[in-house]
Formats: C-alpha cells, sequence, structure tokens
C-alpha cells in the first residue's frame, strides 16, 4: 500500500532539526543521509509538478535509480565500518 510519501515526511522530521552523533562516521552518515532525504523530497516533489507536461515519470525514475544507488553505497560504506569521504556531495 502506497504511503503518499508520509513515511519521507516522517523521515526529513526525524533527521531536521537534530544535532546528529558525535562520531565521525556516525556523523558523516548522518549528514549524507539528510541530504539524501531533502535532496529526494525536493525532487520527488518537482517530479510530481512535472507529471503534468510528461517530463515528471522520468525525473521520478532518474530519482529512484539515484536513491538507490545512494542509499546501498551508504549501507555497504557503514557495514565496513568506513565514513563517508565527502557527506555534502549530491553524487555518491
Amino acid at each position: 500500500m502506497p504511503t503518499l510519501g508520509v513515511s519521507a515526511v516522517i523521515a526529513l522530521l526525524a533527521v531536521t532539526g537534530r544535532a546528529g552523533p558525535q562520531g565521525a562516521i556516525a556523523a558523516s552518515h548522518f549528514i549524507f543521509q539528510q541530504r539524501t532525504l531533502w535532496a529526494g523530497a525536493v525532487v520527488a516533489l518537482l517530479g510530481a509538478i512535472l507529471i503534468a507536461v510528461g517530463l515528471g515519470v522520468f525525473v521520478l525514475f532518474a530519482l529512484a535509480v539515484w536513491l538507490i544507488l545512494r542509499g546501498a553505497g551508504g549501507v555497504l560504506k557503514l557495514k565496513a565500518g568506513r565514513p563517508i569521504e565527502r557527506p555534502r556531495a549530491w553524487l555518491f
């Protein structure tokens, strides 16, 4: 059952306005997570608006691929005990 963005809003509320963890590894992953959630939310909104002109499907597909790759990369680095080298970067 689709959540219609409810889970995304809950995630944004969970990470926004928090100080974040103090350790280097945890802090880099926290910043990475914040950036991923905010960028995903903005692009998802843009994609939803662009559906009216036929471009939204492509934007939302690209967003889905970006989120999967970015999330998988973050999980793999976390499992390896490595920090995100550039947590404020937009790519992987």
